[in-house]
């Protein structure tokens, strides 16, 4: 993340809490992918934390490769195949589960390109002023399918919260692209969506309020 070691340690340990408040909450097996993403978010943002300070020199260059390959995995390969995956298992409109489906096809495409980019040729991630600069071998014009997997899946849910959360996540990323340079894009960009995915609390949040109410009003009215 482009600022500092403790923003993104701090940010870890709220996503984690979320994250574990989310999977407590009740839900249906098929909201459990959606559900996993804080906590996913958390680990990522836990990876950056320790490359800053290992970049840095407070701890040991041993964490670094490590470090840098966990985050480039799950932000260049995981999250393009993950989260039109998860929105897929929750819609239920046939039409939107076909748009989602090509978005499963544009993740799938970026997600798979870049490991093989990472696989092939060394993944770096460098300081530049206050920022990290990750350098993945990835296609040409990769930001375009990669934000259609990433954001699109949202925008066409039934579900007009996290339809929200999308339109959030493109304003995130316009943000980004504002703030930062081609190189560190990334880093700002997943941080913003790090923090966004906690509106997936507040979803399931809703959604297990919904149905408590609605299993009461079934209690009432059998009785």
């Amino acid at each position: 993340m482009c600022f500092s070691a403790p923003a993104s340690l701090a940010a870890s340990g709220a996503l984690a809490i979320g994250g574990i408040a989310t999977l407590r909450l009740q839900k249906r097996k098929a909201d459990i992918p959606l559900s996993l993403f804080p906590i996913i978010f958390a680990a990522h943002q836990l990876t950056e934390g320790i490359l800053w300070l290992s970049l840095t020199g407070v701890i040991s260059d041993t964490y670094r490769a490590g470090a840098i390959y966990a985050y480039a995995f799950i932000a260049f390969v995981l999250w393009p195949i993950f989260v039109p995956f998860s929105m897929y298992m929750i819609e239920t409109g046939r039409m939107r589960r076909k748009i989602i489906l090509l978005c499963q096809l544009a993740g799938l495409y970026i997600g798979i390109a870049c490991l093989v980019g990472m696989i092939r040729h060394p993944v770096e991630a460098t300081m530049m002023s206050s920022s990290i600069t990750y350098h993945v071998t990835a296609p040409p014009m990769a930001l375009a399918p990669y934000l259609i997997a990433v954001s699109i899946p949202f925008l066409v849910a039934s579900n007009k919260r996290l339809a929200i959360l999308g339109f959030a996540l493109l304003v995130a990323c316009g943000t980004a692209a504002y703030m930062s340079c081609c190189n560190t894009f990334p880093s700002l960009w997943c941080f913003y969506a790090a923090i966004l995915s906690l509106i997936v609390y507040l979803y399931f949040r809703y959604e297990a309020k919904a149905a408590k109410k609605n299993k009461e009003q079934q209690l009432q009215h059998s009785t």
